[in-house]
């Protein structure tokens, strides 16, 4: 953090040309988004009181989880986290293959070992493992009951073969792709479970004794990490059928929560596909495009329900039955047989066609007709609306548009019916600038200079006076936070650091740009509320990147049993954005410290 507050530093004392042109953003008052958990902010598995209410609105009568086991302790760890969390206490003995219930009766609980190995490793089909899986679930399944399985896999990706060719053999032979579509493909949601890794060995490779007390710690740290994996696992499976609880409300705080629907709009552009023995081919790259609509069911201690929207799937449903119907298709969407218009890409006439349908299709698809806000990734999704580019912020549509809607999305819509506004998510640092610290204001009116902050800010003008619908929300990465003060990086630089082995740290940010699309959008609050729901999740307790409805989205796509295979690059992977044009000009942040909140703070980038 230090090296680019003295980077800070020199551009405004010996660079004239641009010490001026950093913008200035003020912290927003009255907004608590702490990144642990507090009075607002929720952290944990869902309580099992609330489990009911939260399958109630995600439109689940009874939801049936089989754990598809092979070894002995992934059973054993299994039943001990579901007798811990949802209720069954610790002399459940878990009969095999008989479903007991648990939560109140809302979930069944049936542990079938996998004899016929529909979940190992091998050349099997997808087809194959689909007529095992489907006998092993016939017994147990109803008209009314939802199937997420819990299934476990030995795959290590740390693994040694002795030649890329064996490398490629066994990663072509895993069984988790083609078991997990096959799954989708009998409306059953999956998470999987890895074994554990090896114990801890008590002698050194030499064959010297191990320090006890260093022993127990790594016994300990690798018991913690199992312990929480495995926990993780049963929150992944009512997160993944769309069920939670009051803790996107909660995290409003004193915020106003309207009845609006969120929704996040996620497209991404495949990998070229390839022909082999020629160097092109002229085939168009497909798309992803996955949308994600929330909403709370009633106050701020009342659960939210959550549906998406596919191509595949050609309406709004459920969650869980939206990414079933997605993973059992294939995952490209095919755009050669759309007409792209003067320099539009095909790709990008596609995306605007099926966001507008989607949209469209909410009026009468979604539970209840309700005002909606839009949340896209304004790096990946620029070259599809041309509303989203910076050149276009506060302009009406240029004249010679394709169709409206390549502007933004929805506004081929009638006026009355779209979207209250689109925001804009920004996270690569290149284009938002580094935060490097804080300046705080003092009750005897001095400025102070603070190391960190993770608050929500508001550009400003240069005086302060007026402010732009353009928020910016800053973390401090969670390992530094964790450590202890004085840390690396706090006050040293790594060029005068003799320790130059030891990691370094700096902020990172969230920009969040509303963009009205009708004169009822209260731009202040849209913003705010997409600093909240990046702040408070349903799938973790730590921050998001992004809001949790356009994080819903992207999820939808990677966590497809073929995702890796259509990635452009590691920058397709989730949570990050895609690439984007280099800025012109690299700027550096200065971010105000939170503090009091009754306190103003300034920040500039």
């Amino acid at each position: 953090m230090e090296f680019f507050r003295r980077l800070e530093e020199t551009i405004d004392t010996r660079c004239e040309k641009y010490s001026h042109r950093s913008p200035v953003f003020i912290e927003v008052p009255g907004i608590k988004v702490p990144p642990t958990e507090s009075g607002s902010r929720v952290s944990g598995p869902i309580p099992l009181e609330r489990i009911p209410a939260a399958l109630d609105a995600a439109g689940v009568s009874t939801l049936l989880v089989p754990v598809l086991w092979s070894t002995d302790e992934v059973r054993t760890r299994v039943k001990a986290a579901i007798a811990a969390q949802w209720g069954l206490g610790d002399n459940w003995k878990a009969v095999e293959g008989v479903a007991e219930p648990a939560a109140g009766g809302r979930i069944e609980v049936v542990f079938l070992h996998d004899k016929a190995s529909a979940l190992g490793h091998g050349p099997r089909t997808s087809a194959e493992r689909e007529r095992d899986l489907a006998q092993m679930l016939a017994p147990h399944t109803r008209e009314d009951t939802l199937v997420a399985a819990i299934c476990e896999t030995d795959w290590d990706p740390e693994r040694w073969y002795p030649s890329l060719e064996a490398r490629e053999k066994a990663e072509a032979e895993d069984g988790k792709w083609p078991s997990k579509q096959a799954l989708a493909r009998l409306a059953a949601t999956s998470q999987y479970i890895k074994q554990a890794p090896p114990p801890v060995p008590t002698h050194t490779r030499e064959g010297k004794p191990y320090n006890e007390k260093y022993r127990a710690k790594k016994v300990a740290s690798r018991q913690s990490g199992l312990d929480s994996s495995t926990a993780n696992v049963l929150r992944e499976i009512l997160s993944g059928i769309g069920a939670t609880d009051h803790r996107l409300g909660a995290a409003f705080g004193k915020l106003p929560l309207e009845n609006w629907w969120h929704i996040g709009i996620h497209v991404r552009r495949h990998a070229q596909r390839r022909t082999p023995g020629k160097r092109r081919t002229p085939e168009p790259a497909p798309i992803t495009a996955t949308l994600t609509a929330m909403r709370p069911t009633g106050g701020k201690d009342a659960p939210w329900q959550i549906w998406a929207y596919s191509p595949q799937a050609g309406q709004w449903q459920p969650h869980s039955p939206a990414t079933t119907a997605l993973h059992a298709a294939d995952l490209a969407w095919d755009v050669s047989g759309y007409r792209a218009a003067a320099d539009e890409t095909p790709q990008a006439r596609a995306a605007a066609d099926i966001v507008e349908q989607a949209l469209i299709a909410t009026r009468t698809q979604l539970p209840a007709a309700a005002p909606a806000v839009l949340y896209v990734d304004g790096d990946a999704a620029e070259y599809i609306w041309a509303g989203l580019t910076d050149e276009a912020l506060g302009q009406d549509p240029p004249p010679g548009m394709p169709r409206p809607a390549s502007s933004l999305p929805g506004h081929s819509l009638p006026r009355a019916q779209r979207p209250l506004a689109t925001v804009r998510v920004i996270g690569d640092l290149e284009r938002i600038g580094r935060p490097t610290g804080a300046h705080m204001r003092t009750s005897d009116g001095t400025w102070r200079a603070t190391d960190t902050t993770n608050s929500l800010f508001q550009l400003a003008t240069d005086d302060g006076t007026l402010t732009y619908p353009d928020l910016l929300l800053v973390n401090v990465p969670r390992t530094w936070a964790a450590g202890p003060s004085g840390r690396f990086g706090k006050d040293e630089t790594r060029f005068e650091s003799s320790s130059q082995n030891k990691n370094g740290y700096a902020h990172t940010a969230t920009r969040f740009t509303v963009i009205t699309q009708s004169p009822d959008a209260d731009c202040d609050l849209i913003g705010a509320a997409a600093a909240v729901l990046t702040n408070q999740g349903i799938t973790s307790d730590v921050r998001q990147s992004t809001p949790t409805p356009l994080h819903l989205a992207r999820r939808m796509d990677s966590t497809h049993p073929y995702y890796r295979r259509t990635a452009e690059s590691a920058k397709d992977a989730p949570d990050t954005a895609d690439a984007a044009d280099a800025a012109e000009v690299a700027e550096v942040a200065e971010v105000a410290e939170v503090g009091n909140t009754a306190q103003e703070e300034t920040t500039s980038l």
